[in-house]
């Protein structure tokens, strides 16, 4: 962790994701101004996370042959635009293309994760992967907070704020970020193909990862759910406006850092990786389903709590295991398919998730989405740990 490259990749992921935290909260108020319906919002999630699901395995590979440091600056700079565009909307088709533009150079979290793996023993994969995480978590904390506050003045305010935060990561990157990708890394990499559905299944179905997949899968799918009707829920529910919301995704933040910047590496030494997954993926399904029955902001909070332990242990666990049982040639391939995979579980999440959101049964998504996750225990063997 002295490295310094691992501490600007680390800063440059949290003043991205806090662009990112800053749109989170108001979304569906903006998408809500154009007269979206609840499935409507879920298809605009769904829309990044579809053309993230296409472009990550593509950039990832692109990061193998070509390096880290380019394809970082291009998911940075698209993911600016993406903003702009956010800004400057009139229309909900002009919504779903900033979405969409930011989903197309959405690789820099997979490519982040490469770099990590470039530079990081193995034995200590899940606590770099964690720093990642960590990083979300400080975006999450302040990014939500602000953008439901800068929501107060218009709600293409925060867009064109967010634009400049991600500006500042391009910007660290170009100056600060060296390469971590030699020659020899390049020259296996030229053989591959860019893109394929049969590398996709290849990957998510190896002996050696394709479990670590599936649960990657299943627990971004969970938390999609949740994370795609939670501003829906919370205003019908318990009546609350952007400001309240934004709150409560920083609290998610706060907590992912005190998990994976603190306490990570302890739960892992005390229980072992496989434990520290079963138990993670079961606080979690428990936090969800509970979440399904709050009916004051003081039982949502014990959920949120709960649900945010459960998720800081479980993604860089698993993101760490798929790092350590593949090639160093192969990092930015496999990482990009890990985030492919990630981005499909994101894309059927909202979807479903406000499928299921009805009058009378607001709290259902959260419910379902608890069952789903649990059908990762049954992937948590010895083997894969």
């Amino acid at each position: 962790m002295k490295d310094r490259r691992i501490w600007l990749i680390f800063l440059i992921i949290f003043v991205n994701l806090l662009g990112f935290g800053i749109i989170l909260p108001i979304l569906p108020y903006y998408a809500e101004q154009f007269g979206a319906s609840p499935m409507t919002i879920g298809l605009l999630s769904a829309s990044f996370s579809l053309f993230q699901f296409i472009s990550s395995p593509v950039l990832g590979e692109l990061s193998d042959r070509f390096g880290r440091r380019p394809i970082l600056l291009f998911s940075i700079l698209g993911t600016v635009a993406s903003f702009l565009l956010l800004g400057v909307a009139k229309t909900l088709p002009m919504l779903f293309l900033a979405r969409i533009v930011d989903g197309i150079s959405g690789g820099n979290i997979s490519t982040a994760q490469a770099y990590i793996a470039d530079i990081t023993p193995k034995e200590k994969r899940s606590q770099s992967m964690g720093l990642i995480g960590a990083a979300f978590g400080l975006g999450f904390i302040t990014g939500p907070a602000l953008g439901g506050w800068l929501s107060s003045f218009g709600y293409s305010v925060p867009a064109y704020v967010a634009a400049a935060v991600a500006g500042v990561a391009a910007i660290l990157a170009f100056f600060f970020l060296p390469e971590t990708v030699n020659k020899a890394m390049r020259a296996k990499g030229v053989k591959k193909p860019l893109f394929s559905f049969k590398e996709m299944y290849t990957v998510s179905t190896s002996e050696a990862v394709g479990p670590l997949v599936i649960m990657a899968f299943l627990s971004n799918m969970s938390f999609s759910m949740m994370q795609g009707t939670f501003a829906l829920f919370t205003e019908h529910r318990l009546f609350m406006g952007p400001g309240e919301v934004g709150a409560l995704f920083a609290l998610i933040g706060v907590l992912s850092v005190v998990v994976q910047m603190g306490l990570l590496k302890y739960v892992v030494a005390f229980l072992g990786e496989k434990w520290a997954t079963a138990a993670s993926i079961l606080m979690s399904a428990a936090a969800l389903m509970l979440m399904g029955w709050v009916f004051s902001i003081r039982e949502l909070v014990v959920a949120i709590v709960l649900l945010s332990l459960g998720q800081g242990v479980l993604g860089p666990v698993i993101t760490g295991r798929v790092s350590e049982k593949t090639p160093p040639d192969e990092q930015g391939n496999v990482m990009g398919v890990l985030q492919s995979v990630g981005s499909l579980a994101r894309l059927i999440g909202p979807i479903l998730g406000t499928a299921f959101f009805q009058p009378n049964c607001y709290g259902f998504p959260f419910v379902a989405a608890g069952i789903i996750l649990l059908f990762c225990l049954p992937l948590v063997e010895k083997k894969y740990y």
